[in-house]
């Protein structure tokens, strides 16, 4: 069952990439559209199924079950909002929900983090390299998302750089475990959520809507796979 759900996974995941793909080729096309609506949370409900029954063959600590299985259930919502039409009238609503479930997710993540953190001279190591990344991060890219975000609506600032702050600390958090899926799983995250934020409000167009989707499940996958078999 695990192995079966993960698989799944991986092919509504590959349908939603293709969707992406094919939306962003011929914008217009109603059927594209629709199956990215189908695809995208189906990706999610299968991976909280698959984390689900990895999770029980592996005797996951119910700690970690319940702060991961709450992560995939805000991004599931998360999802739901952002991948609304962007030309909507309730866009910016919709921005907003979705932003405010992923930083829910994000910190849901940080506290399954905290609770793996690694022990040992080397766990100081692993902190120092994740301050660095995610300030570099925080103080390039974020920095830059948040003055535009404020610039294009002054409501969007403080809650943008709200955002860019807990998703820094996510992966400090995911480095000070060690773990080597946990580790490029938040960097994947990372990575996405910064060039969502680079071209809805620097470059303001969507031409990285495939890589965004893209490191988005990889990240999702990995993190649940470093989560529950531990």
């Amino acid at each position: 069952m695990p192995l079966t759900l993960t698989l799944l996974t991986l092919v509504a995941a590959i349908a939603d990439w293709t969707a992406v793909s094919r939306r962003t080729m011929d914008p217009a096309s109603p059927g594209t559209r629709r199956a990215e609506y189908a695809a995208k949370p189906l990706t999610m409900v299968l991976l909280i199924g698959a984390a689900l029954a990895i999770a029980d063959a592996h005797d996951t600590p119910a700690h970690l079950l319940v702060t991961m299985v709450a992560a995939l259930v805000l991004s599931l919502v998360g999802d739901v909002f952002l991948m609304l039409p962007e030309d909507s009238p309730s866009a910016d609503r919709n921005f907003v929900l979705g932003l405010g479930a992923f930083l829910l997710a994000h910190v849901a993540y940080i506290a399954a983090f905290v609770r793996l953190h690694a022990h040992g001279g080397y766990a100081i190591s692993f902190v120092i390299t994740g301050l660095v990344l995610a300030g570099a991060m925080f103080a390039t890219v974020g920095l830059r998302v948040q003055r535009a975000a404020a610039e294009e609506d002054p409501a969007l600032g403080v809650p943008v750089l709200a955002y860019v702050s807990v998703i820094s600390l996510m992966v400090v958090a995911a480095w000070w475990t060690g773990d080597l899926r946990i580790i490029p799983g938040a960097l994947l995250f990372a990575v996405s959520d910064a060039m969502i934020g680079w071209t809805r409000f620097v470059r303001k167009d969507w031409e990285l809507d495939v890589p965004i989707i893209v490191t988005y499940h990889l990240a999702q996958i990995l993190l649940v796979l470093g989560l529950v078999r531990r």
